[in-house]
């Protein structure tokens, strides 16, 4: 982030001055040397991370062919025969139309193809970025390479977890994204498409609607909701339709009654199908919450609350907690002016969504890829070191100190305390603050 410094004051202008000659040149002989180098690393990094999905032996990515087999073949999706239980709890019933084409491969082919979509969903978010770039950040278009470089360090440890599972995150992420560029563009049909074929597989980001309506894209949100209500319809051939409402009612009763549930921690109040607070896994805001409120219950995570309450209390603090944040992101979306500040202003809902979701994994926050490439394009624009400085931290904390470096007491020490999800907390209330010092409009197209 510091790489654009003049360095023109203090002795470590050298520094400065070598570090911006590496990774930010002038010379566009260097540019296009280092843009090169920038490339190879990238195909040999897509084409190490394929081989490691397809080496993978377990992993959602199976739970999603057997969710899609008993799909095509008109069963419960839900029940586990091998298990004698429910999964996928989360997932809507039109979740099928991602996992039945998979179940018709085999399962190293499925990952390949899997794998290969990921990949894909990189280059297409790097090209949407440019974009932005181009719109947003003129002086930085030549340098996009490294800040696309570095906002993949800022969210290694996620891309990893999510393209070694087979997880969905970064494509779904990339939809969002092509969604929001679209309805900035004006391409507000084409957007609600994109973005309804996003929910319909995982309904995780639908709170950017909300970004739609304050902004007053009306033909967006609705052209999203009526695209998403058919597109959810799509599966019920396979079930009949009776029965196919039949999953849509418990799938989403189930829901219901899981956000609504109080006491997190003890599993045998968990609905069916649905995660219980294991090892502090899930990093949503109310987990979060509750870990610092209520003792760990059955959950087997570390201890770490400072201050005892009742389950009814906790409930209400972490809804509390929620209104504010989301208060805050409609706040910055109804005060910002086109252009930039717009867009960062999108930005903050994109940890907003994961901050509200109740099911929130680590793998999830792989979605943060175009908040961190803006705050890091933010950084640098604004040569304000803090940030960066601010960047650097959440790198360390949330990339760098995984199981390998710190152990599993480490591990789990920063998962008890919700490091990611209090991270999260904090680039969202980065891109609000930067969604308020932005230039007027510029190019959105």
């Amino acid at each position: 982030m510091v790489a654009v410094e003049s360095g023109e004051t203090s002795g470590a202008m050298p520094t400065w001055a070598r570090l911006r000659s590496l990774v930010a040149p002038d010379a566009p002989r260097a540019r296009a040397r280092r843009d090169r180098v920038l490339a190879i690393v990238a195909m040999v990094g897509m084409v190490l991370l394929m081989a490691r999905a397809v080496r993978k032996e377990a992993g959602v990515l199976v739970l999603n062919q057997e969710f899609g087999a008993r799909s095509l073949a008109g069963e419960d999706p839900y029940f586990d025969p091998a298990n004698g239980q429910r999964v996928h709890g989360p997932y809507p019933p039109s979740y099928a139309i991602v996992c039945a084409p998979l179940a018709l491969l085999p399962t190293r082919a499925a990952r390949l193809v899997w794998s290969s979509l990921q990949c894909g969903a990189l280059v297409g978010l790097y090209v949407l970025l440019r974009r932005r770039t181009r719109a947003s950040w003129p002086e930085l278009a030549p340098h996009v390479p490294v800040l696309f470089a570095l906002a993949l360090l800022l969210v290694s440890r996620f891309l990893l977890r999510d393209m070694a599972a087979g997880g969905g995150n970064l494509l779904y992420g990339t939809l969002a994204l092509l969604g929001l560029e679209l309805a900035l563009a004006g391409r507000e049909g084409r957007a609600g498409l994109v973005i309804a074929l996003g929910l319909i597989a995982k309904p995780n980001l639908a709170p950017l609607l909300l970004f739609y309506a304050l902004r007053g894209r009306w033909r967006t949100v609705i052209s999203a909701t009526v695209l998403t209500s058919a597109l959810f319809f799509a599966p019920a051939p396979f079930f009949g339709l009776e029965r196919y409402l039949g999953l849509a009612r418990d799938w989403f009763s189930s829901v219901v009654a899981y956000a609504q549930l109080e006491e997190l921690h003890e599993s045998a109040l968990v609905p069916d199908g649905m995660p219980p607070a294991l090892e502090a896994m899930n990093q949503s805001l109310r987990e979060a919450t509750y870990r610092l409120v209520r003792s760990p219950g059955d959950s087997r995570a570390l201890d770490v609350h400072f201050v005892e309450v009742s389950a009814h209390s906790a409930a209400w603090i972490a809804r509390g907690f929620s209104l504010v944040l989301l208060s805050l992101c409609a706040l910055s979306a109804l005060r910002a002016r086109p252009g930039r500040q717009e867009w960062l202003a999108a930005m903050a809902f994109v940890p907003l969504c994961l901050l509200l979701s109740p099911v929130t994994w680590k793998a999830h926050h792989v979605a943060l890829l175009p908040v961190l490439f803006g705050l890091t394009a933010e950084a640098v624009d604004s040569r304000q070191r803090w940030l960066g400085w601010t960047l650097a931290a959440y790198y360390v904390s949330c990339s760098l100190l995984s199981q390998e470096l710190v152990g599993e007491n480490g591990k789990n020490a920063l998962q008890a305390v919700s490091v990611v999800t209090w991270a999260a907390v904090l680039l969202m209330g980065l891109c609000i603050a930067r969604a308020s010092t932005g230039p007027a409009a510029e190019a959105n197209s």
